[in-house]
């Protein structure tokens, strides 16, 4: 509904729809198993419950995250996530992602039923859910085989109420879990999507997310013919490298080397320039490259993140992402970004400035290309989502825009109703018949 606040980054997904090793990436395995093993106990369910319902600090919203994380259904989590917004009808994208091939195992759901749980909160909440489905190239065998299978999931539409709605509103990429969006076996897809104006999300965020952690994977895959150049990515002088970082005595024992250089590694996967070939041969493509490129880029751009890793990022460029985006969305009106993530670590004392700098950013050409979104539930460990939100919200419905509009109305309703225009979404109320 166009009159409808949107967020347009969001995830629902449990650690049933996750691999079974999903803490690995993070922590070390004998850690992760303890956690995992741990936290599924009766003790240790309570445990979180109690810490999530304290009144502050760190433990409480780390317990949130967990507590959050372990929920049994993904009907459950929506529901949580709707209650963050309370007296008003606030709309959420939900970003469906394949999580199957990481190397850190299988999901105990699988992918389809992922996707199958979701298409039942749709019955139930038609308006508030806006899905997007996950595009992965392993998913199936080939290209024609992933197109053909997408486009029978968008239309086949569900009856809610004695109408029919379609289940999904858009696509969901995740190249850092192991390809380039480029991969030739989402060409159709990809052609599919601009041809019916399907928006595609996509995550950009440097050094922060899900990734790979199969180091031989990695290094098989990352320098692959791009299909709308004809030529190996990155050659002749930029061609990509498995990156070996090192590490002390820690590092060295309990994977953290090996955890810290695929996830450096899969920095290539990930960078905004790795798009422009696809970009440039569809005209129509509307993606969305979440995060803007994560605060620590933006603060580099401004000058405020000396990190030598921040001001020389990893990627072929080696150039800022935040400013890679930009330079993309001055390019191509349908490639829009996000403040997803960013808009929680806005709350720390030092990226206090951030709302000034979406401010102006908003005000620039490309203004009408950048949205709200949160990342709920991602964000939990480091904010609250309601308080996330309000402290935005505080800020941006009091600053007025060259266009007369406030950034608030702007980012969360008018860009995101023109990010989801599309075969499968016209911002029209679903009525509900009584029978």
């Amino acid at each position: 509904m166009e009159n409808n606040y949107k967020n347009a980054h969001t995830h629902i997904f449990t650690m049933n729809n996750a691999p079974k090793n999903f803490l690995e990436l993070y922590m070390p395995p004998f850690l992760a198993k303890g956690v995992d093993n741990f936290t599924n106990t009766n003790l240790g369910a309570w445990l979180i419950r109690q810490l999530a319902s304290s009144n502050k600090g760190m433990a409480k919203r780390y317990a949130t995250f967990l507590q959050i994380g372990k929920s049994k259904y993904q009907t459950d989590i929506f529901e949580d996530l709707m209650s963050r917004y309370p007296n008003e009808t606030f709309q959420f994208i939900t970003l469906c992602q394949n999580l199957e091939y990481l190397g850190v195992g299988r999901s105990v759901s699988g992918f389809e039923g992922q996707i199958e749980e979701v298409i039942d909160i749709k019955r139930k909440y038609p308006t508030n859910i806006l899905p997007f489905f996950g595009l992965d190239p392993r998913w199936k065998s080939s290209g024609d085989e992933i197109q053909k299978t997408v486009e029978r999931y968008f239309e086949t539409k569900i009856e809610v109420g004695g109408t029919s709605v379609y289940p999904f509103q858009g696509l969901k990429m995740y190249p850092s879990t192991g390809h380039y969006a480029f991969d030739a076996k989402l060409r159709k897809t990809m052609e599919w999507a601009a041809d019916n104006g399907v928006p595609i999300m996509t995550h950009t965020y440097y050094l922060g997310g899900i990734y790979n952690y199969d180091k031989d994977y990695i290094k098989r895959n990352l320098n692959p013919i791009d299909p709308y150049t004809g030529n190996i990515h990155g050659a002749p002088n930029a061609v990509p490298k498995f990156i070996e970082e090192k590490g002390g005595l820690f590092g060295n024992l309990f994977n953290g080397n090996d955890r810290k250089s695929c996830r450096s590694s899969c920095s290539y996967f990930l960078e905004p320039h790795s798009y422009e070939s696809m970009l440039n041969s569809i005209k129509d493509l509307k993606i969305c490259f979440a995060h803007f490129g994560g605060v620590n880029q933006i603060q580099a751009s401004e000058g405020n993140n000396k990190d030598s890793n921040q001001i020389n990022p990893y990627g072929v460029l080696r150039k800022n992402w935040f400013s890679q985006i930009q330079n993309l969305m001055t390019q191509h009106p349908n490639v829009y970004t996000d403040i997803s993530y960013d808009v929680a670590e806005c709350l720390l004392k030092e990226n206090s400035e951030l709302y000034k700098v979406f401010f102006r950013e908003v005000d620039k050409s490309y203004g009408n290309q950048i949205l709200f979104g949160t990342d709920y539930f991602m964000t939990e460990k480091d904010s609250l989502e309601q308080v996330a939100v309000q402290g935005f919200r505080n800020y941006a419905s009091n600053a007025k825009l060259q266009n007369g509009n406030s950034l608030w109305d702007q980012m969360a309703k008018n860009n995101i109703n023109s990010y989801l225009e599309s075969k499968y979404y016209s911002g029209k109320p679903v009525i509900i018949r009584s029978v």
